[in-house]
């Protein structure tokens, strides 16, 4: 996967859980974003790849009722001891304790304790899985603006670590805006074409007035 960072809005897309969750999961050092972490009002966190296979990973041993000091000695122990990529690791649970699988089929290495675990979670197809909603959600959008009655195709690409969209009009070189959220980058998207051609349509009157 590219090294893009994901700011929360993108995270809460991916992941599937509420921002109260992520931001008591941060704080409490569970699954901090390691990209960029918030530090003030108006901050951003900003979290990366492996960081949202761990928040899926989290999310699903919440879901399957570990308790969170097992979660937390698990997700510890992932990032400390793991030989492999954490993408490619199994997690596997066996009554109050979680293991993860070796490349050596015969070797279990545990992972936490004092927890009651009753699923297998593969990472790496919870890695693949996040890689397709990446790709889903980051995909460019045409959408089209009206503007004096004319139609102007505008591409819309969304910024997964800030958040809203960066829009360019291929029409009109140049003419390019954002907005925080799709119904703020239509407005400007409408109010940077006014702009281009309130520039433009001088400068080709100018043209047509000169002597050949």
């Amino acid at each position: 996967m590219s090294a893009t960072g994901y700011g929360a809005s993108a995270v809460l897309q991916l992941i599937g859980i509420s921002y109260r969750q992520l931001d008591h999961w941060a704080r409490t050092g569970l699954v901090r974003s390691s990209v960029r972490q918030a530090s003030g009002r108006g901050s951003r966190r900003v979290y990366s790849f492996q960081d949202l296979v761990a928040l899926l990973v989290v999310g699903q041993l919440r879901e399957a009722g570990v308790s969170v000091q097992t979660i937390r000695k698990a997700v510890a122990y992932l990032k400390r001891h793991a030989e492999q990529p954490l993408t490619t690791l199994n997690l596997v649970g066996h009554g109050k304790k979680v293991f993860t699988l070796t490349d050596d089929p015969s070797k279990l290495i545990e992972a936490s304790e004092n927890g009651q675990v009753v699923l297998s979670i593969s990472v790496a197809s919870l890695a693949r899985h996040l890689e397709a909603g990446v790709t889903r959600i980051s995909a460019p959008r045409d959408v089209t603006v009206r503007v004096r009655g004319k139609a102007y195709r505008s591409v819309f690409t969304p910024d997964l670590e800030v958040g809203g969209y960066t829009v360019e009009v291929p029409e009109l070189p140049g003419c390019i805006t954002e907005g925080d959220d799709l119904a703020e980058a239509k407005r400007m998207t409408k109010e940077a074409i006014e702009a281009w051609l309130a520039v433009a349509e001088p400068e080709k009157a100018r043209g047509r007035a000169r002597p050949g």
